[in-house]
């Protein structure tokens, strides 16, 4: 199981929905933050959404899935590995983070409001 990170601003809930949906994470937190960074020799500050993507997929296709959908130029996409997990939660990361071709109906999954 990782841990990837992303920031965007406010197409948060857009990209998170379109990574659960396609099994690339089990499951993607959205957190609010102030970024300050260096960008084109000034500093500028911004309100983002920081995504927490859990997932059991392979860190270079989950990268290239957010680079895809992402709207920055260059997005910032990390992955963390935690030390430990709770053996269900691992679990259910896996299991919904894996494609099953025989279960078509996936594609048709309904998104609970939130």
């Amino acid at each position: 199981m990782k841990i990837i990170l992303t920031a965007i601003d406010k197409k948060a809930k857009k990209l998170a929905k379109k990574i659960v949906k396609a099994k690339i994470a089990a499951c993607v937190n959205i957190i609010n933050a102030e970024s300050f960074y260096r960008w084109d020799g000034k500093i500028c500050g911004e309100v983002e959404k920081i995504l927490l993507i859990k997932t059991d997929k392979k860190f270079k296709k989950v990268a290239k899935f957010i680079a895809k959908n992402h709207n920055y130029k260059l997005p910032e996409i990390l992955a963390l590995k935690p030390k430990k997990v709770e053996k269900k939660y691992k679990k259910w990361i896996k299991k919904e983070s894996k494609w099953n071709y025989r279960r078509q109906e996936q594609l048709k999954t309904k998104i609970c409001k939130v």
